[in-house]
């Protein structure tokens, strides 16, 4: 059967149509996998308020992957539609799904923290083969959930979400106030998340690893499993700051709207 999603993110809007098996809902095939940058929660700490031009760019990515839909007869009220960190906060988020509802046919579910980290934990769980406990990072536009999981049986251990993304940072370094606001996010035990790895999923960090490897085309074949020193990483990192987006384009075109963010993503 197939089954169809949409993530309304702090950053990007994603779409994942697959056909599943019935019983266990695993993935067999992928039918459309596609990604549009909207930077919905862009000036969100200040305003607590969606940015028109962010609304009107989710609204287009919305509207092109409704057209997508159509094309393979999947109706928009059968899409699981949910949103995250930025719609948690915005105080215009209801309004804007509202319209949504009405001229698009998408209903859309905000979901907390909590629901976030489940879902991040159950994908990976569901894609990892280990016997040990493992951490994830999910970093996103507005919030990043650590998550610590033991595999088998699963069972979330434990789970943090903190206020800061690519989005969110990339404001910050913009009013010169990142090291203060992580200063104070980073103030709390997260002693539970201690360890010698950590398993990294989501845009910012898969478009780091992609960029780490020097890809001139995005594959995320090449990037599923990669592994990278965190002393390489931090060397990286510094040499990302002394760089500037055109740069960045330049050398990897398809990073695209998301360039911008990469930077203050990486510290």
């Amino acid at each position: 059967m197939i089954r169809a999603s949409i993530d309304i993110g702090s950053n990007s809007v994603l779409l994942l149509v697959c056909e599943v098996e019935a019983e266990t809902l695993r993935i067999k095939k992928e039918i459309l996998n596609l990604s549009h940058v909207t930077s919905l929660g862009k000036d969100l700490d200040v305003s607590k308020s969606f940015h028109p031009d962010s609304m009107q760019a989710t609204f287009e990515a919305l509207k092109d992957y409704k057209e997508q839909l159509e094309k393979i007869s999947y109706r928009a009220e059968d899409v699981l539609v949910t949103a995250t960190e930025a719609s948690r906060v915005a105080q215009n988020a209801t309004a804007f799904f509202a319209r949504i509802k009405k001229e698009l046919g998408f209903t859309i579910t905000t979901i907390s923290a909590e629901g976030e980290a489940y879902y991040t934990a159950v994908g990976v769980a569901s894609a990892v083969e280990s016997d040990s406990e493992l951490v994830i990072m999910d970093m996103g536009g507005a919030s990043t959930e650590l998550i610590r999981i033991q595999l088998h049986p699963f069972q979330i251990l434990s789970t943090v979400s903190m206020p800061v993304g690519s989005v969110r940072a990339t404001d910050w370094q913009k009013k010169n106030c990142f090291s203060e606001k992580m200063k104070e996010i980073l103030g709390q035990d997260l002693t539970p998340y201690f360890s010698k790895s950590l398993l990294c999923v989501a845009g910012t960090m898969t478009s780091l690893s992609s960029m780490f490897l020097g890809l001139v085309e995005f594959n995320d074949k090449a990037i599923d499993g990669h592994e990278i020193n965190f002393s390489a990483f931090k060397e990286f990192c510094a040499d990302l700051q002394k760089t500037n987006t055109e740069n960045l384009l330049l050398l990897f075109p398809y990073l695209g709207k998301r360039a911008p963010m990469l930077s203050a993503g990486a510290l």
